[in-house]
């Protein structure tokens, strides 16, 4: 991951790949969304309808549902205002520190770092230099 900062644009320019990830899984999302509905309506005969219906209608609200929270709260954009920017907020999971920018419309931007130590406190010096906070 490469994090810049721009003076001039008062941005920082985050590349790491995360948007080409996040299109990868609206995109699988959408065709199990589409195939959760089309399966059962074509496939299933009226005895199959009654078990894998089920199992199908629940994938389908699992995956709308995850559809809708990535549209709604998360963010992939790689170039960040810095006046956008609230907070820093690191979270430990399994063991495993994850970082991710708050912005102020309410979204979250997942930052994908390496596991070295010395990544993780340049880019703590770099948001401690450019006044954001971290929790």
């Amino acid at each position: 991951m490469i994090i810049k900062f721009n003076e001039k644009e008062k941005t920082l320019e985050i590349k790491d790949g995360l948007k080409q990830q996040y299109f990868h899984m609206k995109m699988a999302l959408i065709f199990t969304l589409i195939n959760s509905i089309l399966f059962p309506v074509f496939v299933l005969d009226e005895k199959q309808l009654k078990w894998m219906g089920f199992i199908w209608i629940i994938s389908g609200i699992t995956s709308t549902g995850i559809l809708i929270y990535q549209i709604l709260k998360k963010t992939a954009t790689e170039k960040l205002h810095i006046s956008d920017i609230s907070l820093l907020k690191e979270k430990e999971i399994f063991g495993r520190k994850r970082f991710s920018l708050m912005l102020i419309n309410g979204r979250s931007r997942d930052l994908m770092i390496s596991k070295k130590e010395s990544d993780i406190i340049e880019m703590k010096q770099l948001f401690e230099k450019l006044g954001i906070k971290t929790t």
